[in-house]
């Protein structure tokens, strides 16, 4: 691995780490896709399912109180249900197309979303949280974006923004680990080859992040985070899908 590659991966850490703690999501979704280009599509999804199960559990001492732990149950649970079956799927099929297909539907489901919300419409309850959850467990192992079907949900239930930031920490932490394990079971040639000081380059940066995120999170409007979040979904479908079609060209 280059310097530059190493210190493109590390940058990037900071940046999607930062804005995770901020809004709550956004480290899966900003970092998958280019890590995927750097390292390679298995290894890069590895290592972005890493570091959505490390960021939050250095960040869960300090958002504890707030976190909603049925909520966590009911869309974590039907996530963790359909992960093994997709993490087979990943390792038997190419990537490029099950990118594609993964980012589309995930635009599809933002662009309803947001049509739904210019009419007042409210979508929330157990069902709308394990069809969250589905779909939030099928795109963290198929394409790296677990972030935008989360998204989908917070806008339509227009849930509270620090509520929904803390209780979605336990659920990276849920569905990173199992998408890590899953993927890990079928293949055990997906891990990252990094040199060590690269791993421990990667802890500090994230340690650092959670302290820089909640400097710049003390300093927005709640309703500026809640449209952070979803250019996020957005953002994040699209860097999947231009993944996709770059897999399948080459």
């Amino acid at each position: 691995m280059t310097t530059t590659v190493s210190l493109t991966l590390l940058g990037l850490v900071l940046l999607a780490a930062v804005i995770q703690r901020v809004a709550g999501l956004g480290l899966g979704m900003l970092f998958a896709p280019y890590a995927v280009v750097l390292i390679g599509a298995h290894q890069g999804i590895m290592l972005a399912n890493f570091l959505g199960t490390l960021m939050p559990l250095l960040l869960l001492p300090r958002i504890w109180d707030r976190i909603q732990w049925r909520t966590v149950a009911w869309i974590g649970l039907p996530a963790v249900a359909v992960m093994p079956g997709a993490a087979w799927l990943s390792s038997v099929s190419p990537p490029g197309p099950l990118y594609i297909v993964t980012a589309s539907l995930v635009l599809l489901s933002l662009l309803i979303s947001v049509a739904l919300v210019r009419v007042n419409t409210t979508v929330d309850g157990h069902a709308a949280q394990v069809i969250t959850g589905i779909g939030s467990g099928l795109g963290t192992v198929l394409g790296g974006v677990g972030g935008p079907a989360v998204t989908v949900y917070a806008v339509l239930s227009r849930w509270p923004v620090l509520p929904m930031v803390a209780t979605l920490q336990p659920l990276w932490i849920l569905i990173s680990s199992v998408s890590f394990t899953s993927k890990l079971a079928w293949d055990d040639g997906q891990v990252p080859d990094l040199p060590w000081w690269m791993w421990a380059a990667m802890v500090a940066i994230v340690i650092a992040s959670i302290f820089l995120g909640e400097a710049v999170q003390k300093r927005l409007r709640e309703q500026t985070i809640q449209r952070l979040v979803m250019v996020l979904g957005f953002v994040g479908a699209v860097l999947a899908l231009g993944t996709g079609v770059r897999l399948l060209a080459g």
